[in-house]
């Protein structure tokens, strides 16, 4: 995302594009065509600043990170604080699975990791401590073109999970869509034979059009 906070590598045999993405994601799923991931073309953007810089939305009323299994928020460092840049927008209850099958699906779709972004962290409740991304990947190495771009956390049994679609570096990334890669993400799953369930207000609602929801993803 912001500046990326984004990043994806180069999948085998070279650099894919979306298309190619989409329809490799679609035979993967044993789907037609890219139903499986389509996404908002990210040629522009809401988000005319750098989401890096503004932070969270002023009028926000999240859920207290110890107050749900899951993260609310991504951070990155600033002077010696944590500062939340990105909002939660897909969780995984891990009753009936594991967060190793979370990241298979994602990567048997065609998103590919580590990509070259920069490193984020989510509040661990039971360890009381903030901790970086444990898996994380995106459609291309440096999204030229834009890409979708997830980082995942493991947290108190369950997975946490940040989806954004970038727009084109231009320098650098700026974030075309939340909702957009939420809804992606939620079509992998489903054509892969997860349950999408009803989603759970975080309240950590994020311009340029994130609405304050998570989806529930289950196995």
């Amino acid at each position: 995302m912001g500046g990326s906070d984004g990043g994806g590598s180069e999948l085998p045999g070279g650099r894919l594009s979306r298309r190619t993405l989409l329809r490799r994601a679609g035979a993967s799923l044993g789907v037609g065509g890219a139903g499986a991931l389509a996404l908002p073309e990210a040629t522009g953007s809401h988000d005319t600043s750098d989401p890096e810089t503004r932070g969270v939305d002023a009028d926000a009323e999240a859920l207290a990170e110890d107050e749900v299994p899951y993260g609310v928020w991504h951070y990155k460092p600033v002077g010696g604080e944590m500062r939340p840049t990105a909002p939660i927008n897909v969780v995984f209850p891990l009753e009936a699975a594991t967060f190793g099958q979370v990241t298979a699906t994602c990567r048997r779709a065609g998103l590919a990791g580590p990509p070259l972004e920069y490193v984020r962290f989510a509040w661990d409740r039971d360890r009381e401590r903030y901790r970086r991304q444990e898996w994380t990947a995106a459609e291309t190495a440096v999204g030229v073109s834009g890409r979708l771009h997830v980082r995942c956390w493991k947290l108190a049994g369950t997975a946490s999970m940040q989806a954004h679609v970038d727009t084109a570096a231009t320098p650098k990334h700026r974030i075309h869509t939340y909702s957009g890669a939420r809804d992606a993400v939620e079509r992998l799953f489903r054509e892969a034979g997860w349950t999408v369930a009803d989603p759970v207000h975080l309240g950590n609602d994020k311009v340029p059009d994130h609405d304050g929801f998570a989806s529930v993803i289950r196995r």
